[in-house]
């Protein structure tokens, strides 16, 4: 199974995919998408090469996922399709109409079965500078968080299964909620 860790920036999915990570034994994967952006001369923005690269990219994750699901090893993944989708609203790379020829792609293709989407939402209380990446920026606004919904919006309009959401307080809440979560998938995998 692949545990898929998805939400906008600054909400504690690295957090808190690290803990799960640690407390269960699961390997984590995080895909190096501001390196390869720089390696491969991909600019933030209105730029259809970077969500091609980063929709294929996904592509071939699920795509193993479903070929390879009985081989694989449990993973957890921070970031994945979900990502992919909003980033393309939410930079102009895609159209509304094109993302939901993806999800269409996606679901016909039965390419989330083996997958676990966990949706985590919250907004770090701490707003200090972070100097992460090329994508500061949207730290700054909700619009990364719309286009999530938007996403999200339209796989429980399809009815794709498997997607959990958890509110990150920052706090032993944030952190009793994602522990509940995982001891139901694991209870009933």
């Amino acid at each position: 199974m692949i545990y898929v860790f998805e939400g906008s920036r600054n909400s504690g999915k690295t957090h808190l995919s690290n803990y799960i990570s640690d407390k269960y034994n699961i390997p984590r994967f995080q895909f190096n998408f501001s390196g390869y952006f720089n390696l491969l001369g991909l600019s933030s923005g209105e730029n259809r090469e970077a969500h091609s690269f980063s929709m294929g990219k996904e592509l071939m994750l699920l795509q193993l996922a479903k070929e390879f699901s009985l081989s694989l090893p449990d993973f957890i993944h921070d970031r994945g399709i979900a990502t992919v989708l909003a980033w393309g609203l939410y930079e102009k790379r895609i159209t509304v109409e094109e993302m939901l020829e993806q999800i269409d792609y996606i679901q016909d293709n039965n390419l989330l079965d083996g997958i676990y989407l966990i949706r985590i939402k919250g907004k770090n209380p701490n707003n200090s500078d972070r100097n992460k990446d090329q994508w500061d920026f949207a730290d700054l606004d909700s619009g990364e968080a719309d286009c999530f919904d938007i996403v999200f919006d339209e796989f429980q309009k399809r009815g794709i299964l498997k997607i959990f959401t958890v509110n990150n307080t920052f706090d032993e809440k944030g952190i009793s909620e994602i522990d509940n979560l995982f001891d139901f998938i694991t209870s009933t995998e």
